[in-house]
């Protein structure tokens, strides 16, 4: 009997495989860090599943969309 891996990409539902070489993403973090898989952190439901560049490539566009949408109106001073 096959045993399947709870965890699946967020950004594409790809399913984690055993020798897959995923990463991690604190959820709420202010700062874009990838962290490299581990089960613990994996499991406490605090961190993105991430699977591949593409599917990190997709978490950065959507960090920083949300960054510049909070983000204070640019000024410009007249000299």
């Amino acid at each position: 009997m096959k045993v399947t891996c709870p965890y699946k990409c967020d950004y594409c539902l790809n399913q984690k495989g055993e020798t897959n070489h995923w990463w991690l993403r604190a959820q709420e973090s202010e700062e874009f860090v990838l962290l490299p898989w581990d089960e613990t952190l994996a499991g406490r439901g605090q961190h993105e599943h991430i699977c591949s560049a593409s599917c990190a490539s997709k978490a950065l566009s959507q960090w920083m969309a949300r960054v510049i949408a909070h983000a204070p109106a640019l000024t410009t001073h007249a000299a």
